[in-house]
């Protein structure tokens, strides 16, 4: 992904296991395609817990998201979900359209997104220092 000459910027990324989407600039036309590309391309390829961040994204409204719905119910019907992760002004935007509350689930920050995919209590910890990506390990045979 990356800038292109539309004003945009789509970052993916892995936290957790979990793909992470960042909108960085305008939401116009162009940056909506590029937008329900990538999330199609998620779910086509088995992922259907995607975290939506549009914290950076300028214009994000209830208008802007209407256009990725098709794909956000793509996703719902593989019994995923698609976290948007706002600012508070944006989400209550976001929320005044009805039919948006029950596509997305609205999060505060990444971490509350990735804690309601995977249940957990409190935000997972951070990759592991080794590089491997784990912190888990294998008990060794006596």
């Amino acid at each position: 992904m990356g800038e292109t000459k539309e004003g945009f910027q789509i970052n993916l990324r892995n936290c957790s296991g979990v793909p992470v989407l960042e909108f960085i600039g305008e939401l116009n036309k162009a940056g909506l395609a590029a937008l329900e590309r990538a999330l199609s391309g998620l779910a086509n390829a088995g992922h259907y817990h995607v975290v939506l961040n549009v914290q950076k994204a300028i214009a994000a409204n209830s208008k802007a998201l209407v256009y990725l719905s098709r794909t956000a119910k793509s996703i719902r019907s593989h019994y995923g979900s698609v976290d948007l992760v706002a600012e508070k002004r944006q989400a209550q935007e976001l929320l005044s359209n009805s039919g948006l509350a029950g596509l997305f689930r609205f999060c505060a920050s990444e971490a509350q997104a990735l804690c309601r995919i995977k249940r957990l209590q409190r935000s997972p910890d951070p990759p592991s220092a080794n590089g491997n990506g784990t912190t888990a390990r294998i008990a060794e045979r006596k």
